[in-house]
């Protein structure tokens, strides 16, 4: 009897574990949250017993069931869907290898591998999405000889800015090479790629190019303006990488890759001979009809990925000592933020094509991307500004004293404890802009909202609103949940509760 009396005296009470412990805890701790919990409660139950019976009874939810394909991806290829699975099996497929490698140690392989894909899947899920032509033997050889014989005829083609941009990637590979290794070999050989490469654009750059109206120059002065840039670029990042002994490891596979990298930059246009025309990989889909569900998730995702380090640059830019980068991104920030979302959409359609050279065409999907990712900057920027004030002052001089550089300083100290104080408006930001995507249907593109709109308008399913309305509704709660549930978990696992508290 006694040993039962023990164990009645061990086991806490019922109204402190369980569910019953739960809900009084967190719903019935104290009589006014017990009246709200009442309240509300009986709110819910009124709205369930009219959503409930009407959802699975007086619904007709054959609007959507027919439609799915169009609410799904617009008028995407049929026969080209299958691309549409591939990529997203590629993000499920990076989502279980993050998920196991989360358990690992910070360089085991598994991590490595999953970091690795991270970083190229927006290229390979571009590429499946869009299609990709590549240039074949007889493509290179023969539009390598328009650099040569015929460069009178790059500029007629809308080609001619290739070249500048491939002597800028070069010229800041030889440079960034330069900067990590001392040998004379590989300076002698980088040196001679780079004098190749300028050696055979030197017949474009003796071509009259009119830089601004009344004023005609070659195009040697263009070609050698962006070289210096991309030497200067690369210099800059060498130096400030130079104490980082892995980063060597990376000059040869850099130059590997850009082999190919340039054949196909230099190369891969066509000229109208179809003997000569760059290969068909995959057939090309232009942005222009998709739709649906997957207009909606690209414009989030490519305005997500491509504001954040534009909107780090920025906070940089407006913290810098140097007056004319400080205040040209004071201007961008001020005037960016001072304006609505729908009015900088309407400005990239209209405005963004004259400020372009003119051999370079946009549609409106990029259009209307580059609108978003600039918007999104500009809040960014505010946002990892204030994380960069939080940072104390002790912390840049305790990591100048052990001899890191400025950029290192930075990248390696302070960044990071920026970016982590301010997890939570940014991701709040990121959800802000993919629920604003709704935006592009004034732009004439046709999103998940647009697609919806137009399904309601069939005749056979005039009046049927609320349906449709509804799966939209639920597809835009499940991904800014899952945005934000994301985002508690790496404030936990980071601790930045704790921290706060």
């Amino acid at each position: 009897m006694s040993s039962t009396v023990a164990a009645s005296m061990d086991r806490p009470p019922v109204a402190t574990v369980g569910v019953l412990g739960w809900l009084r805890q967190n719903l019935f701790n104290s009589w006014p949250n017990g009246i709200i919990t009442a309240i509300l409660a009986m709110v819910l139950y009124a709205l369930g017993g009219s959503i409930i019976p009407w959802a699975f009874g007086e619904a007709n939810w054959r609007v959507v069931t027919a439609n799915l394909e169009l609410l799904a991806w617009g008028r995407y290829p049929q026969d080209q869907a299958w691309r549409l699975a591939a990529a997203l099996g590629l993000l499920l497929l990076l989502s279980l290898l993050s998920w196991r490698s989360s358990k690992l140690p910070a360089g085991a392989g598994l991590r490595r591998l999953a970091l690795l894909g991270w970083l190229s899947s927006p290229l390979i899920i571009g590429v499946l999405l869009r299609g990709l032509k590549l240039p074949t033997a007889a493509t290179v050889v023969n539009n390598l000889g328009y650099y040569l014989y015929r460069p009178e005829l790059l500029p007629l083609l809308d080609e001619a800015w290739r070249a500048p941009l491939a002597l800028c990637l070069l010229g800041a590979l030889v440079a960034f090479s330069w900067a990590l290794t001392a040998g004379r070999l590989p300076r002698l050989l980088s040196g001679l790629a780079g004098a190749a490469l300028f050696g055979l654009m030197l017949p474009l750059g003796l071509q009259p190019e009119p830089l601004i109206p009344g004023l005609i120059l070659p195009r040697l002065f263009r070609l050698l303006l962006m070289t210096a840039a991309g030497w200067l670029a690369g210099r800059s990042l060498g130096n400030s990488l130079s104490g980082v002994g892995e980063i060597r490891k990376a000059l040869l596979p850099a130059w590997l890759l850009a082999v190919p990298v340039l054949a196909v930059l230099l190369t891969g246009f066509d000229v109208g001979v179809e003997q000569v025309a760059p290969a068909e990989v995959l057939p090309l889909v232009e942005p222009a009809i998709w739709g649906g569900v997957l207009l909606t998730l690209v414009l989030a995702v490519v305005s997500i990925l491509a504001s954040f380090p534009i909107g780090v640059l920025l906070a940089l830019g407006r913290r810098s000592e140097l007056p004319v980068v400080k205040w040209t991104c004071v201007a961008f920030i001020e005037v960016v933020r001072g304006v609505p979302l729908i009015t900088i959409l309407f400005m990239a359609q209209v405005m963004l094509p004259f400020f372009l050279p003119q051999e370079i065409t946009l549609d409106r999907v990029m259009r209307a991307m580059a609108g978003m990712t600039l918007f999104t900057a500009a809040y960014l920027a505010e946002i990892v500004r204030g994380g960069l004030q939080a940072i104390h002052k002790e912390q840049y001089d305790a990591a100048r004293a052990l001899g890191l550089s400025e950029v290192l300083v930075t990248g390696l100290i302070i960044l990071p404890q920026a970016l982590r104080a301010v997890i939570p408006p940014i991701m709040g930001q990121f959800v802000s802009i993919f629920k604003d995507t709704t935006l592009v249907t004034f732009a004439g593109l046709l999103d998940l909202l647009a697609v919806a709109q137009s399904v309601i308008k069939q005749r056979e399913f005039l009046g049927l609103v609320r349906e449709v309305y509804l799966v939209s509704a639920v597809f835009y709660f499940i991904i800014s949940y899952t945005m934000s549930r994301a985002s508690r978990r790496l404030e936990k696992r980071l601790g930045v509760e704790e921290r706060a508290t």
